[in-house]
Order: structure tokens, then sequence, then C-alpha cells
């Protein structure tokens, strides 16, 4: 009887003394802790409604419902919203910070192209002849020698700088024009490159883009031309056919006419 006892006794004590996964303390905290980034995972398995890539329409708007809604499940709503305040306002602070390093980038990558030394190293005196046992002379030499050992030096990292800045121009324009990716482009501007290699990508752009065009107007007015020698020959066609009688009462040339055909109308009645 005692062995019966214990069995009962442990069957009531099962789900009081422990907390296991899933019991209503940590379903609560659960739910207290529901963050923008929970609400992302859910997917149609979830809930239909939760479908990829979907725009449901046609719902009252948000804050009818927020007027209905327990005071529980608007505190939820309220957690979401400053979860997505934080966050968005996480990727602004980022976003400052990249285009901040991306101007100082800009500004040094400009220094060593363009600036003073640049331009020193860049007009580098390779011509004159320096009489080495003169101490001025020597003193000349040293020097344009410093500057062409600076020069080569350098000159990795401008090409690398050249390289970047020319395929972020080349990203940009990809981007602000996307016929770029359109067949009909592509193949006119492969072979515009191909035969006139000083091109640049843009300039082949612009000239396959111009004419393209020009055969798409042409095309655009043979087109018109076509209906409107359509529409001549069928008016052309309808006038040399055989036109009904017109309906009616007919015009008659005096009042013996006249009187005939309604005369005429009477008997076939």
């Amino acid at each position: 009887m005692s062995d019966v006892n214990a069995d009962v006794d442990s069957v009531e004590n099962t789900g009081t003394d422990q907390n296991p996964e899933g019991s209503p303390d940590n379903l609560d905290e659960a739910i207290d802790n529901l963050t923008i980034d929970d609400l992302m995972k859910m997917s149609e398995e979830d809930d239909p409604l939760f479908a990829e890539d979907v725009k449901h329409k046609g719902m009252k708007p948000l804050s009818h419902w927020m007027q209905h809604m327990p005071e529980d499940v608007r505190k939820h709503v309220a957690n979401l919203r400053s979860d997505y305040t934080r966050k968005t306002q996480e990727l602004a602070r980022m976003r400052k910070d990249l285009e901040a390093q991306a101007a100082e980038s800009r500004r040094q990558s400009e220094v060593i192209m363009n600036g003073p030394m640049a331009r020193t190293l860049s007009n580098i005196n390779t011509e004159e002849e320096y009489d080495l046992f003169d101490p001025e002379g020597m003193k000349k030499e040293i020097q344009r020698q410093a500057q062409i050992m600076l020069r080569d030096m350098l000159a990795p990292a401008q090409e690398e700088l050249r390289n970047q800045q020319r395929k972020l121009q080349l990203d940009q324009f990809k981007a602000d024009n996307p016929e770029l990716t359109d067949p009909k482009y592509r193949t006119e501007i492969m072979n515009l490159l191909k035969t006139r290699p000083e091109l640049k990508l843009e300039d082949a752009f612009y000239i396959a883009k111009s004419k393209i065009g020009s055969i798409e107007v042409e095309n655009a007015r043979s087109e018109i031309e076509e209906r409107r020698q359509r529409r001549r020959e069928t008016v052309r066609k309808s006038s040399s056919g055989t036109r009904s009688a017109p309906s009616g009462t007919p015009k008659f040339k005096n009042a013996v006419e006249a009187y005939k055909w309604h005369k005429a109308q009477q008997v076939k009645k």
C-alpha cells in the first residue's frame, strides 16, 4: 500500500516542483522578450499569413485595431516598435560611420592621386644634367633620385586607387542605367568595344542607346505607315463595292412621284 501511495505522490508532484520548457512561466518570459528578429523568423509554416513577399491589402488601419486590443497585446506591439526603432537607429549610426570612413578614404585617395606631392612627382625633371662635382648639382641630383624612388614606390598604390575609383564609377553608372543588362544593349555595346577599344563603357552605351533608339523610332514610323496604308486600302475597297439603297422615304422629283410611291406602299400593306 505504501508503494501505491508513493506512486500517487510522484504523479502529483510532476510539473509542480519543476518548470520544464514550455510551461506558463517560460512562455510568458519568451513573449516578454519578443523582438523584431523573432518576428522576422516567422514563416508560412507558422501562419499562412506570413508567406514570403506578402503584401496584404484592404485591412482596417492599425490605429483602429489598437483601440480594440487588450492592454497586454498593445504592450507587445509597443515592445516590437521600440525594438524596431532601436535597430533602425543602430543602422543609421552604422551608415553614418561608414559614410565618414568612405569620405576620409576618398580624401586620402585624392591626396595620393592629385595632391601636391603627386603633382611634384609627376613633374620630375629627367632631362637636365647636373654637375656631380658641384655641391649644388650633387644636391639636386640626390633630390631627383629620391623623387624618382618615391614616385616608383607610390605608383602601385596610385594604380590600385585608380582601379578602385573606376570600379566605383562603373558600379554607379550601372545602377543609374539598368538598360545595360538588356541583351539588345549589351550585344551592341560589346561590338562597339571590340571594334573601338578606345571607347569607355559609358561612351559605348550612349552610342548604342542612340543607335537603338533611332532604329526603334524608324520601326515605329514604318509600323504607323503600314497601318495607314492598310486603312487606305480598306477604304478604297469598300468605296469601290456596291452600296445598298438607303432605307426610309426616298426623295421625290415632284408630287406625282410622291403620290405613286405612297400609293404603292398602301397596296403592299
